[in-house]
């Protein structure tokens, strides 16, 4: 009777975890979304970050499962529930920091404010623990009892590094493949992304090589319009008029050239591309940014459901420069994959 007992609190027990995961899962699916400033109607697994996510859902099921219902198999719960608890806590706190206003908006970093910096280590804190978790559960499945925390941990953390390096090295493949494909058609309009601004309103080489690469479409006729996007940090021009200041530098006819000037990262740029360009269905969208950048573009605006053709800057970097921002587009496009931020 009292083995009866003990094993049907343990399946309950597993129930709960289950029903949490789950609703963990759809909790994390609804701030994705939200994020993005749109409705779950929009939801399609069509889409590389949503089915990591669901896979993930289902290998800490399966473990669980697994350990519950063989009866050779002791599951450590006194390692899991602490960071399966943890893991909980950090969800709500990433659903709370998007609701309120958090007080690091004045602090730059890696090019990004120190919201979404914070908002960031979250959500790596989130995929941290919930990997441990998985772990756990599947080296008790195998048996493995020795410093059980420890050796998740580790395998967690060299995990998300691979996953890093993949990301890495798909950038760099994907980026060099880009061309231009654009032909010539009136209804195609060049929507320039913002890049950082230098020292007394001085366009980045990023920045000026994007507005070189859109003048030259205009003046083959390749597209019809402009639209210089991004907002400013402070002190700053915003990196829309430097970009329009350096076009005129260049006695350019700035006739057909538009400002979005409140945009202040690239998801709010594809954003702006959906709601005021792409509602036209007459409109072609040709984004012009650096290779490496346009990987992840591309995967936004699949989050978005919204087609665009994309055309590279003639940007030369050198070795360092080029190390740096594909590692920097590789830590971005993982956060979007996993997290839509």
């Amino acid at each position: 009777m009292v083995t009866k007992n003990k094993k049907n609190k343990t399946v309950l027990r597993t129930a709960v975890i289950i029903l949490i995961i789950i609703l963990n899962l759809a909790f994390l699916y609804f701030i994705k979304y939200q994020n993005q400033h749109l409705s779950l109607k929009d939801f399609t697994l069509n889409n590389f970050g949503n089915g990591a996510n669901l896979l993930l859902s289902v290998l800490l099921i399966t473990g669980i499962l697994i350990t519950t219902f063989l009866q050779s198999i002791t599951f450590d719960y006194k390692s899991f529930i602490p960071f399966f608890v943890l893991n909980q806590v950090i969800i709500i706190s990433l659903y709370a920091s998007s609701i309120i206003s958090l007080p690091f908006n004045e602090i730059y970093y890696f090019g990004q404010n120190g919201n979404r910096l914070f908002t960031a280590l979250l959500f790596t804190l989130y995929f941290f623990t919930y990997l441990v978790a998985i772990f756990i559960a599947w080296l008790n499945i195998f048996k493995i009892k020795s410093v059980i925390v420890l050796r998740s941990m580790l395998n967690s953390a060299l995990l998300m590094l691979l996953f890093l390096i993949f990301v890495f090295l798909f950038i760099v493949q994907k980026g060099n493949g880009f061309k231009d494909l654009v032909v010539n058609d009136k209804n195609n309009i060049g929507v320039v992304l913002g890049a950082a601004v230098w020292s007394n309103n001085k366009p980045s080489p990023s920045l000026a090589g994007r507005v070189d690469k859109a003048l030259s479409l205009l003046k083959k006729n390749k597209i019809s319009e402009i639209y210089f996007t991004g907002s400013n940090a402070p002190g700053e021009l915003t990196e829309a008029e430097v970009a329009l200041n350096y076009l005129k530098s260049m006695e350019a006819d700035t006739e057909y050239v538009h400002l979005e000037k409140k945009t202040t990262s690239t998801n709010e740029q594809v954003e702006f591309i959906r709601k005021e360009l792409s509602s036209n269905k007459d409109n072609n969208v040709i984004v012009i940014s650096d290779s490496y950048h346009l990987v992840r573009v591309l995967e936004i605006c699949r989050f978005h459901n919204i087609h665009i053709q994309v055309v590279p800057s003639d940007l030369v970097q050198s070795f360092e420069q080029a190390l740096y921002n594909n590692l920097r587009e590789a830590l971005a496009l993982t956060v979007f994959w996993f997290f839509a931020i």
